[in-house]
């Protein structure tokens, strides 16, 4: 009897060592995932928040040169009473500033959409009709029959195709070829835009997508990562491949 009891003892003197040491670790465990947590929240509040301080300051000095502008012209239409000469300048300045709040809003609120039935075939060629193409440029269009009305935001969808279109035809100055296509790949509805012309340099590919991040001469740089939010709100992938000297091809899918 008194070997059974001593068994008993011994036993619960093992389970409970057990229990303890079971304890500690999820102590430990707990504490090593609160400690993470608090890394990976504070590494990305870091981030956020440097993304934004470089947003508003390019911002801000994009909205610097039209502002001192206006600010010029007044000055000097105050100094020369009834001199009205100065009004298309500031008036020029006034759509400048403007065309730059319009593009950070697209960029903004990108992820905000209101989805509707609509085609992306009619989408894309609705967005070709407003871009001016020049009579050097050759498009070729492969658009897939089969594909059928998706829920999109029609106007921001419409805007996406537009960005890249623009894009596609201003990198070939000399002329080329703007081939577009659309594709049923059974899950997902695919849209490729590719041109000819200069490329993306690779010092600048990770810049594509990032807010003000790859300006042209009289461009904002914010519509392509306005376009990469619209696409992503819209649960679809936006990418592109680019060789200088031979061209872009830009990828959007959309999901059915």
């Amino acid at each position: 009897m008194s070997t059974l009891n001593n068994e008993d003892d011994t036993y619960s003197q093992k389970v409970s060592e057990l229990a303890k040491k079971n304890k500690e670790l999820e102590e430990r465990y707990n504490k090593l995932l609160q400690e993470f947590d608090e890394k990976i929240e504070h590494e990305l509040e870091e981030r956020i928040l440097k993304e934004m301080t470089r947003v508003s300051s390019e911002l801000a000095h994009d909205l610097r040169s039209p502002l001192q502008t206006i600010t010029n012209s007044l000055f000097l239409m105050e100094r020369k009473a009834g001199d009205l000469s100065y009004i298309p300048r500031i008036n020029e300045a006034l759509k400048h500033a403007t065309a730059i709040l319009d593009g950070f809003r697209e960029y903004y609120r990108g992820h905000e959409i209101t989805p509707m039935k609509s085609s992306v075939n009619k989408l894309l060629l609705s967005a070709l009709e407003d871009i001016s193409i020049p009579q050097n440029i050759r498009v070729e269009k492969d658009l897939d029959p089969k594909i059928d009305e998706s829920s999109l935001d029609m106007g921001k969808v419409r805007l996406v195709f537009r960005h890249i279109l623009k894009n596609a035809v201003e990198a070939m100055p000399n002329g080329g070829t703007l081939s577009i296509q659309t594709k049923d790949t059974g899950k997902k509805i695919e849209v490729t835009i590719k041109d000819i012309g200069i490329g993306i340099a690779k010092n600048d590919k990770d810049k594509v997508f990032m807010p003000f991040g790859l300006k042209k001469k009289g461009g904002l740089g914010l519509g392509l990562s306005a376009s990469r939010r619209i696409v992503e709100a819209h649960k679809g992938k936006i990418s592109f491949k680019s060789e200088i000297g031979k061209g872009t091809v830009f990828t959007v899918q959309f999901p059915k």
